[in-house]
């Protein structure tokens, strides 16, 4: 009995020592081979043959990092987050997971995760790469000019001027000052004096402040106030808003709640917004939004990059609404006519690391206020202006 025991034991050893020889081998040889890839800049080769020695369990930081590495090569920021994450979470000190992790949250337009990841930088880094944790990162401008089919409606304009202020690693200041003007008439306000000629000058105060929990994970909130002037009357009107946004490699969700009063009429709207990066950059990217309110608005943007630096986006809203907050409740002017459908095209251009042009066409049909029948259309231009520092 002794013996068998003795004999089982020895085969036992056996196995372990031939598996375990085995792997240290397949390390070696993955290891080996990811290296002179990666000195060679082979990088579609290096990534397939990265991912495909993880997948079959042959798995540690360098090659990791070095596939990582080659992801980003490529442009797939997904998969290069992907794989750098991985090295993070088993090593939170990898400055090099952390560095290509804050690359890659900035490329797929996360920059609360980027920020999050950039306040765990050395220094050195830091100051190499300009990262600073206060200042003024982006000033931007907007002029619509919007005119309507009916000439119960004047045209009307839309003038907006916005700061972002980067307040520490974790938390993003958005303040904008907008101002729109339209000349209505409509003699179904029947409270407002001289309702044939209403001059509605309105004017905008907006914040919204943004902090990150994680790299993932981003509380927003803040308040949009404007006063809306009819003639005899002027109203003050508040909306307050909050939500989480919360980015993975391939998606953002983003859920958020908004309540206040317009013209003294309660409102409240939550808004379920999901950004997609199907090919794991912004080449390609779709954005897919529902609007709960008094009635359900659906939103669908496609956006691609033809050639680098060029943007197009293509854009649908389809169910009827009076008020609907959009971008966060920074759109909001009291337009007292219910919409029907809206689609446009915008074209973002960017003139290189420090300045982005933006035009956009937009077609709305409206329901006339108090009018169910009487429907008209408005189109609408508007150019932009951002500068980053």
């Amino acid at each position: 009995m002794q013996i068998k025991r003795l004999i089982y034991t020895l085969l036992a050893m056996i196995i372990y020592t031939s598996a375990f020889t085995q792997e240290i081998s397949s390390l070696q040889a993955a290891n080996a081979t990811s290296l002179q890839l990666y000195n060679q800049y082979q990088w579609t080769d290096l990534l397939k043959f990265g991912k495909n020695s993880i997948d079959s369990g042959i798995d540690f930081p360098l090659l990791r990092m070095r596939t990582g590495y080659a992801a980003f090569m490529l442009g797939n920021y997904s998969e290069s987050m992907r794989q750098y994450e991985s090295v993070y979470l088993a090593d939170n000190e990898n400055e090099i997971s952390i560095y290509y992790l804050y690359l890659n949250n900035l490329l797929l337009n996360n920059l609360q995760g980027a920020r999050y990841y950039a306040s765990q930088l050395g220094e050195s880094v830091r100051k190499e790469n300009g990262i600073i944790p206060f200042k003024i990162s982006q000033l931007d401008a907007e002029f619509s000019q919007k005119k309507p089919d009916a000439t119960y409606r004047g045209d009307a304009s839309y003038t907006r001027f916005g700061l972002t202020t980067l307040l520490g690693y974790k938390i993003t200041l958005h303040q904008s000052v907008a101002f729109f003007n339209q000349m209505i008439n409509e003699p179904a306000l029947t409270s407002v004096i001289n309702n044939n000629a209403i001059n509605n000058n309105q004017k905008d105060y907006y914040a919204k402040a943004d902090l990150a929990f994680s790299g993932n994970l981003t509380f927003l909130g803040g308040f949009h106030y404007f006063n809306t002037p009819f003639n005899n009357l002027l109203y003050h009107n508040l909306v307050g808003f909050g939500g989480l946004n919360y980015a993975s490699k391939l998606i953002q969700l983003k859920g958020l709640l908004q309540v206040g009063t317009i013209r003294s009429a309660s409102i409240k709207q939550f808004d379920a917004v999901l950004t997609t990066y199907p090919l794991g950059n912004t080449k390609f990217y779709t954005i897919s939004r529902a609007a709960f309110a008094n009635d359900l608005a659906l939103t669908q943007v496609l956006g691609y990059s033809p050639v680098k630096r060029v943007w197009l986006e293509a854009n649908t809203t389809i169910g009827s609404y009076r008020t609907m907050l959009n971008n966060d409740a920074m759109y909001l002017y009291d337009d007292i006519d219910l919409k029907k459908s809206r689609y446009g095209a915008s074209v973002y251009l960017s003139m290189g690391t420090k300045v982005m042009l933006r035009m956009n066409y937009t077609h709305d049909v409206k329901i006339r206020y108090g009018s169910p029948t009487s429907l008209f259309n408005q189109q609408s231009i508007t150019g932009g202006l951002q500068c980053n520092f």
